[in-house]
């Protein structure tokens, strides 16, 4: 897939976890108690929470991470989550996007959390009092900004729209469902107007029409499950002319059909044709000479990557709503990861059927229609419209692993990786090189 995209990887040195990151002797609040718990001879296992951040331009901004321990209240202790952060490479990810990582402030002041520290990253921070005093925790909030790195945290922390802890936070955290629409307009005004260089971040966001509505109230940031939900403002449902040829075009090279064939379909929409030949000509081809017709084009191209492009030329033969780029992203994350955590257990074609119902997952999505209309338009195998429709069969389970991992359902990640005989660090691994093939594979391919 994609053999032009190559894979970051990032070594951050080696830390010495017994060492203070400052220089300073350290010194717990109550000198007969640690600071945190020390980390039993095993560990449990953990999962690392990935919530997708889309910013006020319709565009994945960054992620929420967060370490926890699956069936358990029990929060892993700083050297776990140290760990977890490290061996997923989130520095290297912040190079690039915005990495709210989500840790006590007593970890901070307690183990060198500088390693995973990128150019985008941002400590999301629990409230003061919590785990420390508001001296202590302003104290890990300075270190912070010393290291390069911002700090948020939570609304719900914070006694007062004038609280001093707002004067040393870069971003804070609000829960949209926690306010009337009446209180959420007039406490966005208060902070607008009291810490103008304070981002905002607002969380448990349901829909699309609420997003709009917090980004036309000055939200920087939004997280919550609207961003794989239908957005019914922006859909007639009907599946537009272009993708009806693009489904056409899908069904063709499924059937094996004469590649002649599919071109005869194409020119029934210039877009299309236009769009296929330019894909031709990019220099991720490397053509020496530039093709100029549709059938020179198609032949050029071949048969899997004209498959692959078509999949991605359904998310952008819209409207051109930045919303389908968010879902493209995500389909792509999603059936990479299929297709990854299939790669020891199943051959190529098996492998390719994975990687394809992840993509077709989100089309009810993006085309505002119910799943059923889709999967009557396209050429399906009777095992993957079952997937698509209802979840069934040992693919089925595949499917609700990859989303459950992209939706941070810990304790139903831990069942299905169980089911499904995937190890937790399999299933991380995937899941971090998927995002990432996902993001790269989307900015190549504009």
């Amino acid at each position: 897939m994609f053999g032009f995209i190559k894979r970051l990887v990032a070594n951050p040195p080696a830390v010495n976890i017994n060492d203070d990151p400052f220089g300073r002797d350290q010194k717990p609040l109550n000198p007969e108690a640690p600071l945190f718990t020390a980390p039993s001879q095993e560990n449990p296992p953990v999962v690392l929470q990935r919530d997708e951040i889309i910013d006020a331009k319709t565009r994945i901004g960054g992620y929420r991470f967060a370490v926890h321990i699956p069936d358990s209240r029990q929060e892993p202790n700083a050297r776990v989550t140290l760990e977890a952060l490290r061996s997923n490479n989130v520095a290297a990810f912040a190079e690039r996007r915005m990495a709210l990582v989500q840790i006590p402030a007593v970890y901070w002041l307690s183990f060198d959390f500088r390693p995973v520290i990128g150019a985008h990253t941002v400590f999301l921070l629990d409230s003061p009092d919590k785990s420390l005093p508001q001296e202590r925790w302003r104290e890990a909030a300075q270190a912070i900004h010393a290291a390069g790195a911002r700090v948020a945290v939570a609304e719900a922390g914070i006694s007062s729209d004038r609280d001093p802890i707002l004067e040393c936070t870069d971003l804070l955290l609000i829960d949209f469902s926690a306010y009337s629409l009446a209180n959420f307009e007039r406490a966005l005004k208060a902070l607008k107007s009291d810490f103008p260089r304070l981002q905002l971040l607002v969380e448990n966001v349901g829909g699309w029409p609420e997003r709009r509505l917090c980004v036309s109230f000055g939200v920087d940031y939004c997280l919550g499950p609207f961003t794989t939900a239908p957005d019914e403002d922006q859909h007639s449902g009907e599946i537009s002319q272009s993708r009806i040829v693009l489904i056409e075009m899908l069904n063709l090279l499924r059937k094996d059909a004469d590649l002649s064939d599919i071109a005869k379909v194409a020119k029934r929409d210039p877009g299309v044709a236009v769009k296929v030949v330019a894909m031709a000509n990019s220099p991720i081809m490397g053509l020496d000479n530039p093709v100029s017709g549709i059938d020179q084009a198609i032949m050029m191209l071949g048969r899997e990557q004209l498959y692959r492009w078509l999949s991605l030329a359904m998310f952008r033969a819209g409207a051109n709503s930045p919303r389908d780029e968010v879902l493209l992203e995500l389909a792509l994350a999603r059936g990479r990861f299929l297709e990854l955590v299939g790669k020891e257990r199943y051959g190529k074609r098996e492998c390719d059927e994975l990687f394809l119902v992840g993509l077709l997952s989100l089309l009810d999505s993006l085309l505002g229609v119910p799943m059923t209309k889709v999967v009557e338009r396209l050429h399906l195998s009777p095992e993957i419209r079952d997937v698509l429709l209802n979840s069934a069969g040992p693919i089925g389970r595949y499917l609700m692993l990859a989303i459950a991992v992209e939706k941070g359902r810990v304790e139903q990640t831990s069942r299905l990786a169980e089911q499904t005989a995937i190890s937790l660090g399999e299933i991380e691994k995937a899941s971090a090189e998927a995002l990432e093939w996902a993001g790269n594979a989307v900015r190549l391919s504009q």
